[in-house]
């Protein structure tokens, strides 16, 4: 049953050292308590994740798909307020 999802995952990643990185990352995930994304049954967690990646359901992101993601984002000013920040405030001395 194993080498049958190692065979599907292959399938969804393009080589075998990427299926490896995506596996150990999935498992990771799962074992510090994310939600699984298929039915894991009685399955350890890294079944889980060849499970998850053979249903193509967990993908890698590579970082070329990720450069656009940067510039979306804005730093924010120090002298800015939020919403709630007289709540916490550190008094005046």
């Amino acid at each position: 049953m194993a080498r049958i999802t190692i065979e599907d995952a292959l399938e969804m990643a393009q080589t075998r050292f990427g299926l490896v990185m995506l596996t150990a990352q999935r498992t990771r995930q799962l074992l510090k308590g994310s939600a699984p994304l298929t039915d894991i049954r009685n399955n350890r967690e890294i079944v889980a994740a060849l499970r998850e990646i053979a249903a193509g359901k967990v993908t890698y992101a590579h970082p070329e798909y990720l450069k656009g993601a940067k510039e979306d984002f804005k730093p924010i000013a120090d002298d800015m307020e939020f919403i709630g920040d007289e709540d916490y405030a550190e008094p005046e001395l």
